[in-house]
């Protein structure tokens, strides 16, 4: 994301969260390094969960240290750190993401909001790829693939507005009747 778009966000007295890649070297390079010393923490909060023998365990840390990060990312007042460790049927992942906010909070509020986003990212991630096949389309140039990406979002907005709790459902009960899926849009 351009630092561009931080000035947009902070200038409609908006905030973000915005997580930093290693396409972004000089950034990332710079919140690790924050990181890597315990005494930068301003706070850190931890949680574990157990769920059909999967075990999730997530750790947040937070920095008010922001020296040393251009003042382009305006509004920028922390930054975060998220490891999380997955054993799920005898082998362990771990990875640990990082963000830039314009937020001035604690880890537990991090925690909450970064856990409700991938639970998102992930019920939605999981309808395009599994159910909508959108991984593998071969829809590759120009702005086709953002355009069909949006109609698969109508899609799926217009089937949950409907009650379907199954997308995979909902579209073997309404594509081939079109008097239904006029109703739906009403």
């Amino acid at each position: 994301m351009p630092k561009k778009t931080t000035a947009v966000i902070v200038n409609s007295n908006n905030e973000y969260l915005i997580g930093v890649k290693g396409n972004q070297p000089k950034l990332y390079k710079r919140v690790t390094e924050i990181f890597s010393d315990r005494d930068n923490w301003s706070s850190s909060y931890g949680t574990i969960e157990v769920n059909k023998g999967r075990t999730e365990s997530r750790y947040i840390m937070v920095s008010n240290i922001i020296e040393g990060i251009s003042k382009e990312w305006k509004g920028l007042q922390q930054i975060v750190a998220v490891n999380r460790r997955v054993k799920d049927k005898g082998k362990i992942s771990e990875e640990t993401a990082y963000f830039i906010s314009s937020k001035d909070s604690n880890a537990f509020f991090y925690a909450e909001g970064t856990r409700n986003h991938w639970s998102i990212e992930n019920s939605l991630h999981w309808v395009k790829d599994v159910t909508l096949k959108e991984d593998a389309s071969k829809i590759t140039k120009g702005n086709a693939p953002q355009n069909m990406s949006t109609i698969k979002n109508i899609g799926i907005n217009l089937l949950r507005k409907n009650n379907f709790t199954s997308i995979a459902q909902g579209i073997r009960l309404v594509a081939n009747d079109i008097k239904k899926l006029f109703k739906m849009i009403k």
